[in-house]
C-alpha cells in the first residue's frame, strides 16, 4: 500500500468517525429533548385539569349567587349586610 492511498484512507477514517460522532451525539440531544418535552406536556395537562376543576366551581358559585337565596348569601358572607330585623356582631378572630 502506497503512503499517499493510506493518507487518503485515515482521512477517510478520521471523517467518518467524526460523522458518526456527531451522528451519536444528535440522536442523544434529540432523546433527552423529547424526554423533557414529555414531562412538559404532563405538567401542562395537570395545569388545565386544575383549571377546569377552578372553572366548574366558579361556575358552580355563580349558578348558586343567582337565585334570591344566593344573593342574599353573598350579602351576608361578602359584603356584611344583615337583613331589616337582624343586627351584625362582630368577633375578633
Amino acid at each position: 500500500m502506497t503512503k499517499g492511498r493510506l493518507l487518503r484512507e485515515l482521512s477517510i477514517m478520521a471523517i467518518t468517525c467524526l460523522a458518526l460522532y456527531h451522528a451519536g451525539r444528535s440522536i442523544y440531544s434529540s432523546i433527552e429533548r423529547q424526554m423533557f418535552l414529555h414531562s412538559q406536556i404532563q405538567a401542562l395537562d395537570a395545569g388545565q385539569k386544575q383549571a377546569q376543576e377552578v372553572n366548574k366551581d366558579l361556575k358552580d358559585g355563580l349558578t348558586n349567587y343567582r337565585s334570591s337565596k344566593g344573593i342574599e348569601r353573598l350579602a351576608r358572607e361578602r359584603l356584611n349586610l344583615a337583613g331589616q330585623d337582624e343586627i351584625i356582631i362582630r368577633t375578633a378572630k
